[in-house]
């Protein structure tokens, strides 16, 4: 009955629309009934749907109770972003079970994946038809631009063929000269503060603000091994191209979370005239400026030094000359630019927010800092200069053991949402077209029934198991996706994480600045400190 009460409202609607044009006077109740028309369907999605007409009622959700606004996502779910909350009700779902189902703002539904079946069916078995919502794609690309990562079917299929040349494996083993070359400037710059500090008369012992740092080490990492240019951003944080990229990635306070929120769930709001929203797009234009120059600049040497590589077998596969190498048919210049910042936040920020996630955890475990730092000195005692190759970093067991467990234990990008773009199946359920699928590292990443009884523990020791990964099961290891819309540039980002790590475990003991309040992450682009991340630092012999 309340279908046809919607339906019957609706076609009022557009009768009466189709009749003002005819009588005047009928401008008396359109109006009205237009809103109650809306109205009556609002209530109907908000009060009736989820409850007694949705084909998911019937899946198990979280024995919560329902907000009339918030749904389940209120009290635990609105303190934790961590995806803590959506755990513990996977964990409390009835055994074997595939999906959960977990009502939004207005009651909206939402599918968060539960089983690894669930999880390779939508992103392996059935990955085109489940995209990023349309909403979160078009909302986005006026701040990252159209890339890789909003790319949808063939689309995306094409533009990652092309792209994979700059990320190959035999490719990344040779950046590691270039990633442990960058590492040394952090370590400089991490004593010359240690030496400066030092000569005050304050006996405390020297700190450094971690988080901002890394972040502009890994800002010029990517730049210089993944594009081929240089930025500095790391001893010139105040240039102009640095300050409009840090007011892209770390928008400041309350407002800067509320800009995030606004701009995901509504597709125009970053066009209106907000002071905030001014700041992004000049931001956004700035950075599109230098990345539009730097290209330009990389066409004019790729086509003086074209024939000289041809003759010589050589090519340059840095992101922007495979695109250049594709010729402007392939790739627009607009479209390189993109591309550009599309790998920027991603291929920088994800690190970033790693490196600072595995600081905090060796703060809290000094025992595994010491022995990585052990395992770093033991392996290469005559020092840093020592270590040249790809195979050196792979030597150090822990180091890897203990990347893994900082990825799996809390993954920089704790979840991710996709939409079904057509009526389909998943695990034997019937999914409707439009429904909203929560792909979330935040908890395939530590169900029990994955990794067993100690899943919430972080211990890098799991891994020395070869069947740690469910008997090999790939899907149960969701910090980088999976299947055809996997990270691209995991190999990249996995070895820039160790490098950064040998460099300053090697080189000095970190530990939590006393009387300093307990460093809080919050989700932004990815999993971050909310704040500043200041650490006590003191060198140690190498």
């Amino acid at each position: 009955m309340a279908s046809l009460a919607v339906i019957g409202a609706s076609w009022l609607t557009a009768l009466l629309l189709i009749h003002r044009y005819i009588h005047p006077i009928s401008n008396i109740i359109f109006y009205p009934l237009l809103l109650l028309g809306l109205a009556a369907r609002r209530i109907y999605y908000w009060r009736i749907y989820p409850f007694y007409v949705s084909k998911l009622r019937d899946l198990p959700q979280p024995d919560y109770p329902v907000h009339p606004l918030y749904g389940h996502l209120h009290g635990e779910a609105m303190n934790r972003n961590d995806g803590g909350a959506t755990l513990n009700w996977a964990e409390a779902a009835p055994p074997g079970t595939h999906l959960l189902r977990i009502l939004g703002m207005l009651n909206t539904e939402r599918v968060v994946l539960v089983s690894l079946a669930a999880v390779q069916e939508v992103l392996q078995t059935q990955c085109y038809d489940f995209e990023k919502p349309p909403f979160l794609s078009k909302s986005l690309n006026g701040v990252l631009g159209n890339g890789l990562l909003f790319a949808e079917g063939e689309v995306h299929q094409r533009q990652r063929k092309k792209l994979m040349p700059a990320f190959s494996f035999g490719r990344t083993k040779k950046l590691v000269p270039v990633f442990l070359e960058e590492a040394t400037r952090l370590v400089k710059v991490f004593s010359n503060s240690i030496d400066a500090q030092s000569k005050s008369d304050d006996k405390k012992r020297p700190t450094v603000e971690l988080a901002k740092q890394v972040s502009r080490l890994t800002l010029d990492i990517i730049y210089r091994a993944g594009l081929g240019l240089r930025f500095d951003a790391l001893e010139n944080p105040d240039n102009e191209l640095a300050r409009a990229y840090e007011n892209i990635v770390s928008p400041k306070g309350k407002a800067g979370k509320l800009f995030f929120l606004l701009s995901a769930l509504v597709p125009w709001f970053y066009r209106l005239p907000f002071e905030r929203n001014n700041v992004m797009r000049q931001s956004r234009a700035t950075i599109n400026k230098f990345a539009t120059d730097a290209i330009q600049k990389k066409r004019e040497k790729f086509e003086a030094e074209k024939e000289k590589k041809n003759e010589d077998g050589k090519r340059d596969v840095d992101i922007i000359s495979i695109m250049i190498e594709g010729g402007p048919e392939e790739w627009s210049v607009q479209g390189m630019a993109d591309q550009l910042l599309t790998f920027l936040v991603a291929g920088h920020e994800t690190t970033a927010s790693s490196m600072t996630l595995a600081m905090d955890q060796l703060c809290k475990h000094p025992e595994l800092q010491t022995r990585l730092r052990n395992e770093i000195h033991t392996a290469f005692p005559s020092g840093y200069s020592s270590i040249k190759t790809y195979e050196d970093v792979e030597s150090l067991k822990f180091l890897n053991n203990f990347i893994r467990e900082v990825l799996r234990f809390t993954p920089p990008v704790v979840a991710t949402i996709r939409q079904a773009m057509k009526d389909s199946y998943v695990a034997g359920q019937f999914i409707p077209k439009g429904t909203f699928i929560t792909v979330a590292p935040g908890v395939t990443n530590k169900l029990k029934s994955i990794w067993g009884e100690d899943a919430r523990e972080f211990k890098p020791d799991r891994w020395n198991d070869p069947e740690i990964l469910a008997g090999g099961n790939s899907m149960a290891f969701l910090t980088f996706i999976a299947g055809p819309r996997a990270c691209i540039g995991r190999r990249f980002s996995e070895l820039e994480f160790k490098c950064l790590l040998i460099a300053l475990i090697g080189h000095y003991e970190f530990a939590f600045v006393e009387g300093e309040p307990e460093i809080k992450f919050t989700t932004r682009f990815t999993y971050r400190p909310e704040g500043n991340m200041p650490l006590e630092i003191k060198r140690v012999e190498w």
